[in-house]
């Protein structure tokens, strides 16, 4: 299993309630997802497992997320499942063929984001599924980002009352975002 990078996920005010101060009137609301690139450089298809790791005090925690998968041009829906040890969650099986490109997407739902109320942070590791079976030095290409989206109101009736913006920024991956995986 392969360390690739931090993530947080977020959907928060910008800062802190009580804040004294003419400060307080510039902060907005922010909902930030994690976005994971996977480029399959091998020729041969391969199963893999995205592991999340969140370590939280206030209760909130990955069930909170939704994740999309896109290989082909088309977001499918799934589930970060909680694995057997504490705080992990999982991707798995995540397909991709060779010489392929896939992107994961973790966000808060829709209900985490009306509350304005959920904060999570950790690192992810990526594997071969035990599915793939007996496989060593898969060369894969990766790369992560986080994306943020600031609002004042999501229901507000223009777009200048919902005040949107966005930011995004590339997290640090080892090597370059070179990756090699074997089977164990």
């Amino acid at each position: 299993m392969a360390i690739i990078s931090t993530f947080e996920l977020l959907a928060k005010s910008q800062l802190p309630s009580g804040i004294p101060g003419p400060i307080a009137s510039l902060s907005r609301n922010v909902i930030i997802g994690y976005f994971l690139t996977i480029s399959n450089t091998s020729l041969t298809d391969l199963l893999l497992s995205v592991v999340f790791t969140a370590r939280t005090n206030s209760g909130s925690g990955l069930e909170g997320s939704i994740s999309f998968l896109d290989t082909s041009g088309t977001n499918i829906a799934g589930a970060l499942e909680p694995t057997s040890t504490a705080n992990k969650f999982r991707f798995s099986p995540l397909s991709l063929p060779a010489s392929a490109t896939a992107q994961l997407l973790v966000q808060p739902t829709p209900d985490k984001v009306e509350t304005l109320d959920y904060e999570v942070r950790g690192y992810v590791e990526l594997s071969l599924s035990s599915l793939s079976g007996s496989l060593t030095n898969i060369p894969l290409q990766v790369s992560a980002e986080q994306r943020g989206t600031f609002f004042a109101d999501l229901k507000g009736a223009t777009l200048a009352d919902k005040a949107l913006d966005q930011v995004a920024w590339a997290l640090p991956v080892p090597d370059g975002g070179r990756v090699l995986l074997s089977s164990t």
